[in-house]
């Protein structure tokens, strides 16, 4: 599942449209900070359910996020900004990476990172509030990526697919745009958690 996640970055074969680029830059420009319940459903080829799964988000833009992952497996990937940490509680053990190490996955780019330039190396089209986003290089293991984001800049839902044909679909519920406290995107060490660093 964590694996599935963090290798978000995409593609579908069609011809990029400027305008959808704009279109989509716009709408993303929107987002300053919300909060969201998700759902998740890891699906194969023959649309059987392989996993479900559901939780909450936090998002403050530019850079700060914390996604926790309730069931099926309790876990939490948290931006404080510089780094990346990735929390286990049953296991106790916290990974942490630098963030700027993931600045080119779509998850990131999607819900926290500004930097428009970086839409420059993909290709975007747009169908109603679906844009398809493409990969110019295929050098990644996925297949598609696929937003539903509104006129007003709510992400209402993303899919992922696979190069293995299998996808991932997301749906985020219960959006709101409250003030969020800056605690929710800080990582707090206890003496019996375990580090693992990968901040090389």
């Amino acid at each position: 599942m964590y694996a599935v996640f963090l290798s978000v970055v995409i593609i579908i074969s069609a011809i990029s449209d400027d305008t959808s680029v704009i279109t989509l830059r716009d709408r993303l420009k929107k987002i300053n900070y919300f909060y969201a319940r998700f759902t998740q459903k890891v699906i194969n080829a023959n649309d059987n359910i392989l996993l479900e799964g559901y939780g909450e988000l936090w998002i403050k833009r530019p850079n700060l996020f914390n996604w926790h992952m309730i069931s099926p497996e309790e876990n939490f990937l948290i931006s404080d900004g510089k780094t990346l940490w990735f929390y286990v509680p049953f296991i106790k053990q916290v990974t942490a990476y630098w963030l700027q190490n993931f600045s080119d996955n779509i998850f990131f780019m999607l819900f926290s990172d500004n930097n428009i330039h970086k839409w420059d190396n993909y290709n975007v089209i747009q169908r109603g509030d679906f844009f398809y986003l493409i990969p110019i290089r295929d050098n990644c293991n996925l297949q598609e990526c696929r937003v539903k984001i509104t006129d007003c800049g709510t992400i209402e839902q993303f899919s992922i697919f696979e190069k293995k044909d299998q996808y991932v679909d997301y749906y985020l519920l219960d959006q709101n745009n409250n003030t969020i406290d800056i605690k929710n995107f800080s990582f707090n060490f206890s003496e019996d958690i375990q580090l693992d660093e990968q901040r090389e």
